[in-house]
C-alpha cells in the first residue's frame, strides 16, 4: 500500500494557550470520526472514476480503509491507505461463469472500467479460480494480449485480466491533487464541527 492521504493538524493553531487533556482528547475523537467520514467521500469520488462495487470498497474489505489513527503515542494524524494489488477485471461486468464450454455472446466480455462506458474484450469469458473467486480470461495466439494491465498467465497463451488497483486511482490523492482536492474542503469542515462538538461533551473549555 503505497497511496494515502493524512489527515494532520497544527495543535498550536487550533489550543493557542488553553491546553488540558480534555482538549488532547477532543482532538483524537475528532480527528479519528474525520477521518472515517474523509475515508467514506474518498471511496464516493473513487467510484466516480472506477466503477468499483461500493462493496468492494467497504471498510470492512480493507481495500479502502483507515490504516492509522491518531492517538496519544503518536497524536494528531490518521491516515486512510488503499491495497495496491489490481483488481480482477472479472469485477466491472454484470456477466457471469458459463458452465459447459459454452463462450459468451459473440465469443467476448463486456466490462465497465470507467463508469457509463463499456468495453467489449474478445476470445474472453469468465473462469470459477481454484480459490472461488471469478476471473476473467482471454486467449492469445502467444504472448501476453496487447494493451492489457497487469495481465496473469495461468496457462499457455491463457491470461487472466486486471484493472487497477484502489492504490492507483488514490494515488493522485497523494500528490495534493484529484480526490485529495475533491475531499478536503468538507473534510475540514467535518473535522471542525466535530471538534467543537467533542469539547462540547467533554465540557474541555
Amino acid at each position: 500500500m503505497s497511496a494515502s492521504v493524512a489527515l494532520e493538524l497544527d495543535v498550536n493553531a487550533i489550543t493557542g494557550n488553553q491546553w488540558n487533556p480534555k482538549i488532547e482528547t477532543a482532538l483524537l475523537r475528532s480527528i479519528n470520526k474525520t477521518a472515517d467520514r474523509a475515508r467514506t467521500l474518498a471511496s464516493q469520488d473513487i467510484r466516480e472514476q472506477v466503477a468499483f462495487p461500493a462493496s468492494y470498497l467497504a471498510p470492512s474489505a480493507k481495500r479502502l480503509f483507515v490504516s492509522t489513527k491518531a492517538t496519544k503515542a503518536s497524536p494528531f494524524e490518521a491516515v486512510i491507505s488503499g491495497r495496491d494489488r489490481p483488481t480482477s477485471l472479472a469485477r466491472f461486468t454484470n456477466q457471469k461463469p458459463l458452465g459447459g464450454g459454452q463462450r459468451h455472446r459473440g465469443g467476448q466480455v463486456a466490462v465497465t472500467v470507467k463508469p457509463g462506458v463499456r468495453r467489449y474484450i474478445k476470445r474472453a469469458f469468465l473462469i470459477t479460480l481454484n480459490n472461488s473467486n471469478v476471473g476473467l480470461a482471454v486467449r492469445t495466439d502467444g504472448g501476453p494480449p496487447n494493451n492489457a494491465y497487469a495481465p496473469k498467465e495461468i496457462g499457455k497463451n491463457l491470461w487472466l485480466l486486471y484493472g487497477p488497483s484502489v492504490d492507483q486511482v488514490l494515488s493522485a490523492a497523494s500528490n495534493g491533487g484529484g480526490i485529495y482536492e475533491e475531499i478536503v474542503p468538507e473534510t475540514l469542515d467535518f473535522l471542525n464541527d466535530e471538534f467543537n462538538r467533542q469539547l462540547d461533551l467533554l465540557n474541555a473549555l
